[in-house]
């Protein structure tokens, strides 16, 4: 490996001798090359390290402290050590195979980056690049999708160790903001804010003063990119009994906010009551001007969170899910489900288990050591309320069979016990109560966790759970096992641990999977195949086509479905 690194390094050190750069060391100490850019017309003196020879991260290059940038904002560059953003993060993969002609790609696209830059051939890219240009903190927005209208500006604490940070809501209520915290500040809290839309991208005003860091520099920004936003910041600052007012802009590129502050010497009764209409022109003629300050929103409303990663799919908030079995399995699963939505909007996520966490679990559990004795449906829904205290989640202890729930207004519901006599009988009271009871969606391992198999239930001709094996010592419909394949069972009684199946997570994990990929078929409304079958271990499992198998006479359950 040390070989390797010293040939690699010796090989850019040649490369980049023949283009006419020399060793040298950079502002911060470091090892670096020293050169010119397009040497024969711009001639822009550079330093380019080469800290990464894998080419994980790209090769860092800057534009020398000293050389005269023209009197204008230039793309590409970053921050205020003039580094160069040749290619966009993850864009182009390097050739570590090839160091020396990677390092003379660098310079290549780096050069013709500048030279259209400095040439003004790329004032377009401001627009896809602002938020960099724009600031480097964050505001969380949990406001609905395309809203605009007053808001207030609130601290939130989502961090234990980092403190507060800044969230801008609609009513005063957020998800990201616990009751207790509403209680002791009072509502409506925080600062005025007022949202906005824009047609078109913002973008930097290639000329003047960037980035704006007074109410006078934001208003030039604002009349040569945005008129309409002009004198927003001081309709809220006149109108308002506050000492600082924000504008959140919604643009095509992203989200975008400034704040401006009332200074200390005219927070006097004065100007905050007898002249507050005079208030922003005070502030705006102001000799050392008025600071101002920029962020960058990131959404966190329910609707980006539970339907980013989706894209046109739908998600599960709104639906009414209730989920059987919190073990190795539905433990996972409930995670899954809340993290598509399930108790979010006008949903609820209920999760029913009569077992309580051993340490016998933890190997395959979602959760750990602070749950043990705890029953796995409230710890469960604790859990996830901990991680999106968005949702509505409960759980129930004791036999889901018992429980007082009101089954015929869930939209779906999951089995995960992974216990046949209880699926057995879960399915035959669905099947008793159709059509008034909803689908319900089986999830189960086979053998030693060798397949993952599930099967959506509820449809009068196709088949329940039973029609799957109607013989209770008979052989399945759809045939997974090989012949001869063994079936390991553990029996640690002298532990206090019960006769147990041994398995890896893994293998709670992909079932899981498979049931919350179904459930999301049916939240689409097109389910597909109601029976998936997924082989983990192919030499004790055979691979399993997915279908939709009828229902069959000799069902027990169902009759075939009558």
């Amino acid at each position: 490996m040390a070989d390797r690194k010293a040939a690699s390094r010796l090989l850019i050190h040649d490369a980049l001798k023949q283009r006419g750069f020399e060793r040298a060391f950079d502002a911060e100490g470091g090892p670096a090359y020293v050169g010119l850019l397009d040497p024969s017309v711009l001639k822009i003196p550079i330093s380019m390290r080469v800290d990464d020879i894998d080419f994980v991260e790209y090769p860092q290059i800057r534009i020398d402290p000293d050389y005269p940038m023209p009197a204008r904002a230039v793309p590409h560059l970053l921050g205020l050590d003039r580094s160069i953003c040749y290619y966009g993060k993850g864009s182009v993969v390097l050739d570590r195979y090839d160091p020396g002609g990677t390092v003379l790609q660098c310079l290549d696209q780096a050069e013709r980056v500048l030279r259209d830059a400095i040439r003004g051939r790329s004032d377009a890219d401001f627009a896809e690049e602002f938020q960099v240009y724009w600031s480097n903190t964050f505001v969380y927005v949990d406001l609905p999708d395309g809203y605009v209208g007053p808001a207030r500006l609130q601290a939130a604490a989502l961090d234990r160790k980092d403190g507060s940070s800044a969230l801008v809501v609609s009513s005063g209520r957020s998800w990201l903001v616990s009751d207790l915290e509403r209680v002791q500040r009072g509502e409506p809290s925080g600062d005025p804010v007022i949202v906005v839309s824009v047609p078109d991208p913002v973008t930097v005003a290639a000329s003047g003063s960037w980035p704006p860091k007074t109410l006078a520099e934001l208003n030039l920004w604002l009349r040569r990119t945005a008129p309409a936003l002009v004198g927003r910041l001081e309709d809220v600052l006149r109108s308002k009994d506050c000492l600082s007012a924000t504008v959140l802009v919604r643009a095509p590129n992203g989200l975008f906010c400034y704040r401006i502050s009332v200074p200390q010497h005219l927070r006097k009764p004065e100007f905050l009551k007898n002249r507050r209409s005079r208030l922003p022109e005070a502030m705006e003629r102001q000799a050392s001007g008025t600071p101002l300050d920029r962020f960058i929103g990131v959404r966190a409303d329910a609707d980006y969170l539970f339907g980013r990663n989706l894209g046109s799919m739908r998600n599960l908030v709104d639906k009414r899910i209730l989920l059987i079995g919190c073990g190795t399995i539905g433990g996972f699963l409930a995670q899954q489900l809340a993290q598509c939505g399930a108790g979010a909007g006008q949903g609820y996520l209920s999760l029913v288990d009569p077992d309580v966490l051993t340490t016998g679990n933890l190997g395959r559990h979602l959760l750990g050591v602070p749950y043990l004795g705890r029953n796995k449906a409230e710890a469960c829904a604790e859990f996830l309320l901990e991680q999106l205290p968005l949702l509505a989640i409960e759980g129930y202890p004791g036999d889901a069979r018992t429980q007082k729930l009101p089954w015929d207004r869930y939209d779906l519901v999951i089995d995960a016990t992974g216990e046949e006599a209880l699926s057995l009988a879960l399915n035959e009271r669905a099947v008793r109560s159709r059509p008034a009871f909803p689908p319900h969606l089986h999830v189960w391992l086979l053998g030693n966790g060798a397949v993952a198999q599930c099967i959506l239930t509820g449809e009068s001709e196709r088949a329940c759970l039973k029609c799957l094996k109607p013989e209770l010592a008979g052989p399945p419909r759809h045939r997974a096992m090989r012949p001869g394949a063994s079936l390991e069972t553990i029996s640690n009684l002298g532990c206090g641990d019960a006769e147990y199946l041994p398995f890896p997570v893994s293998r709670s994990v992909a079932a899981a999977s498979l049931a919350c990929e179904l459930a999301i078929d049916w939240a689409n409304g097109n389910p597909g195949n109601r029976f998936r079958s997924l082989t983990l271990d192919g030499r004790r499992a055979f691979q399993v086509q997915d279908g939709s198998p009828t229902s069959v006479h000799a069902c027990p359950a169902c009759g075939g479905g009558a």
